[in-house]
């Protein structure tokens, strides 16, 4: 089963864990600045020919699609670098198919990620890393997801994989094992350790995993991924307390926001997102525009 997923969501706990107050002190401590938060939306996926008609024109081919969905999200999950790492001649084609600001964020190769044997593989990293320079100003913030069944007893192959990752290239991680968590927040720990470096934590709210719900924050920046449910009505409840929450980290100085939106085969995420959009603009003054509708809801 698809991780988190449910039969039924109708017991589900929505309610948010409180803030992390060792998390809150580090982004108090960030550098001041006057530019306000930047939320950068986006999909797991552009594939989708469901959105022809949607937010991709009629008749719009398939090769076409990167294009027009550039022009309604800054960013994408990109999950195709979790199976293959993509070729310099691919990563040109993306370049030149996006907009100016856009940025990719690459799930980590799993041949690096899902076993402590490619955690420890330098060449394959350095093969990864020659990659992601090659998305150059498109480069957003990598992340890893780790199996659920990576747990604290690895510890020693991660850091070695952390010490190994240059300072230029900036990372998230996403935790799935239970042991990485103390009532439910990120080990301290393992949150200063990576608020030394400036590593960030990916956020998942998904209904069967309430339990690895975090608000741990370890970097200039978070990524959250909020899975839903079809356009449930608790989709659109908890996307508007986590526009809240976003606000109260942007008041105390979080610099980016990746916020990804998840539907059952992405099918409908446009139609959150635009949701979504309203939020962030009512609850934080994103300023975010409409996403750009070829027909009308």
């Amino acid at each position: 089963m698809e991780f988190g997923k449910l039969s039924s969501i109708a017991n589900v706990d929505w309610s948010l864990p409180p803030d992390d107050g060792a998390s809150l002190a580090y982004l108090n401590k960030l550098p001041h600045t006057d530019t306000p938060t930047r939320f950068l939306l986006g999909t797991p996926a552009w594939g989708h020919k469901e959105w022809v008609g949607k937010i991709y024109p009629e008749k719009t081919k398939a090769a076409d699609f990167l294009t027009h969905y550039a022009h309604n999200y800054d960013t994408i999950e990109l999950n195709t670098s979790h199976y293959r790492i993509p070729t310099h001649e691919q990563v040109l084609k993306w370049r030149e198919q996006v907009t100016p600001q856009f940025q990719f964020c690459p799930k980590l190769f799993q041949g690096l990620s899902h076993s402590e044997q490619g955690m420890l593989d330098n060449s394959l990293l350095k093969e990864w890393l020659r990659f992601v320079e090659s998305l150059q100003e498109h480069r957003g913030p990598c992340f890893v997801q780790f199996p659920p069944h990576f747990d604290y007893s690895r510890k020693a192959a991660l850091f070695y994989f952390l010490q190994q990752w240059p300072q230029e290239f900036e990372l998230a991680l996403e935790f799935r094992h239970p042991s990485w968590f103390k009532d439910r927040q990120i080990l301290p720990a393992l949150t200063q350790y990576l608020q030394g470096r400036g590593l960030g934590l990916v956020i998942t709210d998904v209904a069967g995993r309430r339990d690895v719900l975090h608000t741990s924050i370890s970097a200039p920046f978070t990524m959250l991924r909020i899975i839903g449910n079809d356009l449930d009505p608790s989709d659109y409840t908890r996307s508007q307390e986590w526009s809240r929450r976003l606000n109260h980290w942007s008041q105390a100085g979080l610099q980016r926001v990746y916020y990804f939106v998840h539907e059952p085969d992405d099918i409908k995420s446009p139609e959150m997102t635009q949701a979504l959009i309203q939020y962030l603009n009512e609850e934080c003054d994103a300023g975010l525009s409409p996403l750009k509708w070829c027909a009308t809801l």
